[in-house]
C-alpha cells in the first residue's frame, strides 16, 4: 500500500514534529505487517535534504520538498495524490488554526485543496482544530473538514470544535507521538532528583510577533530562571536543560531556538547540565525517561516525557495543552495564559515537590492513551481494507 504523508516532517530540527512522524510512520508499518502488505510512504516536507526510515526498516521514505511557487512541485504532488491508497493530514499536529499567522493557514490549505480534489482517501489525522479567528478561515476550514474520508481530533475541545464547525462525525483519539519508540538513556546514579526543564526559544522572546503574540500572563523569561535558580539551588535536586527546537545552536537566534536558550540559562546557572547529544526524537526520549521530573512548553517534549511515566508539567500557551491533557484526566498544567507569574513558579516547584503523586496520574492517564491509541489504528486499517 502507499500512503501520503502531508504535514510530518522528519527532519525539521523540530524534534516534536518529527517525534510525530517517525510514530505515525511506525503505527503504519505495523498495521502494513500485520496485512502482510508492503509499505511505501511518500511525505510532502519543507525538509527534504535527508532521506528518512521507517523506524525500524531499511524502508525509505520518498520526500518531496515544498516549493509554492514552483509548477513542478504541484504536479508532483497532484501525481502522488492521485497514485496512492490514502493521504493522511497531521497539519503539524497544531497548525490547522490561524492561530500562527493567515498565511500559513492558507498555503497549507492550498495543499489540502488538491489532495481532496485527488479522490483518493483523505484523512485528517489526530491534531488540533482552531482556533479560526479569521471568517474566512473558518469557512475554508469547513470545506477541507467535510469534505474528508475520516476525521480525528486528539482532544475534546478540538472534537467539538470540527463538528460543530462541519456538522459531521469526528473520532476522538489522542496524540500518535505516544507511542514513539525509545530506548532508556542510563545516567549517572548519584541519589538525586532528576529535573529537566526544556525553556521555548519561541515563548522566550514573545512568539513569532515578539509581542507577546500567544498573550500570556506570565513573564515567562522570569519564570524559566526563577524556576531554574531554585532547582539548582536544591541539594535534593539535580537540573537537566533539554531543548527540543534548534537542539545545537546556541547562537541561532530565531525563534526557533531552545538551544540558544539552553546556553544562557547555563551561564546563570552553571549546576545546570545541558543534554543536546541526539539527532532524532526517539533519542531524545531515551533521555527524557530517565528523568524524574520534566517541565516544558513544546507540546511534543512533554508527550515524550509523559509517555515514559516521567510526571510532566507542560506549561500552556494555547488550548491545545488543555484540550489534550484533560482528554486524559491530567490535571497538573500550568496555564501560562491565565495565571501570574509567581502563582504559575509557586505551583511548578508544588508540583516537583510532589512528583511521586504526578507520576501515580500519568501512570493511569496512560492505560487511557493505549485504549485510544489502539481505536485508531483499527480504524485507519478498516479505512486501508475495506
Amino acid at each position: 500500500m502507499k500512503v501520503v504523508f502531508m504535514g510530518l516532517e522528519f527532519s525539521i530540527n523540530n524534534l516534536g514534529c518529527e517525534a510525530l512522524s517517525y510514530s505515525f510512520a511506525s503505527m503504519l508499518n505495523s498495521i502494513a505487517m500485520e496485512k502482510n502488505t508492503p509499505l511505501e510512504i511518500v511525505t510532502i516536507v519543507f525538509a527534504d535534504k535527508m532521506v528518512p526510515y521507517i523506524p525500524g526498516t531499511d524502508n525509505a521514505i520518498k520526500c518531496i520538498g515544498i516549493h509554492y511557487k514552483s509548477p513542478s512541485f504541484w504536479k508532483e504532488i497532484k501525481r502522488e495524490f492521485k497514485s496512492s491508497d490514502l493521504i493522511v493530514d497531521f497539519t503539524m499536529g497544531d497548525s490547522f488554526s490561524d492561530i500562527y499567522g493567515v498565511k500559513r493557514f492558507v498555503l497549507d490549505a492550498l495543499v489540502k485543496n488538491m489532495a481532496v480534489r485527488s479522490k483518493t482517501p483523505y484523512v485528517l489525522g489526530p491534531q488540533t482544530y482552531g482556533p479560526y479567528n479569521k471568517s474566512f478561515v473558518r469557512r475554508w476550514a469547513k470545506k477541507i473538514i467535510k469534505k474528508a474520508k475520516a476525521v480525528y481530533a486528539r482532544d475534546i475541545t478540538s472534537r467539538k470544535v470540527a463538528a460543530e464547525l462541519s456538522g459531521r462525525e469526528v473520532g476522538l483519539t489522542t496524540d500518535v507521538a505516544f507511542a514513539l519508540p525509545y530506548e532508556k538513556e542510563q545516567l549517572d546514579d548519584n541519589n538525586k532528583i532528576k529535573v529537566a526543564f526544556n525553556p521555548s526559544g519561541l515563548l522566550w522572546i514573545g512568539g513569532y510577533t515578539h509581542d507577546n503574540q500567544f498573550g500570556l500572563t506570565i513573564d515567562y523569561q522570569e519564570y524559566c530562571k526563577e524556576i531554574c535558580r531554585t532547582v539548582s539551588n536544591d541539594s535534593r535536586y539535580e537540573l537537566f536543560l533539554i531543548p527540543h527546537v534548534g537542539t545545537h545552536s546556541d547562537t541561532d537566534g530565531s525563534y526557533e531556538n531552545d538551544g540558544g536558550v539552553c546556553a544562557e540559562l547555563k551561564k546563570q546557572f552553571p549546576n545546570a547540565t545541558i543534554i543536546n547529544d541526539f539527532h532524532t526524537p526517539m533519542e531524545v526520549k531515551g533521555y527524557l525517561a530517565a528523568m524524574d521530573v520534566f517541565i516544558g512548553a513544546r507540546m511534543h517534549a512533554t508527550i515524550g516525557a509523559f509517555s515514559c511515566g516521567v510526571a510532566t508539567i507542560p506549561v500552556s500557551y494555547s488550548r491545545k495543552f488543555e484540550g489534550l491533557y484533560g482528554s486524559l484526566g491530567y490535571d497538573y498544567v500550568i496555564q501560562a495564559t491565565a495565571v501570574d507569574t509567581k502563582k504559575a513558579i509557586d505551583t511548578t516547584l508544588q508540583y516537583i515537590e510532589n512528583y511521586k503523586e504526578l507520576q501515580e496520574a500519568v501512570v493511569k492517564s496512560l492505560d487511557t492513551v493505549k485504549e485510544k491509541q489502539a481505536e485508531f489504528k483499527k480504524s485507519l486499517t478498516d479505512i486501508l481494507f475495506d
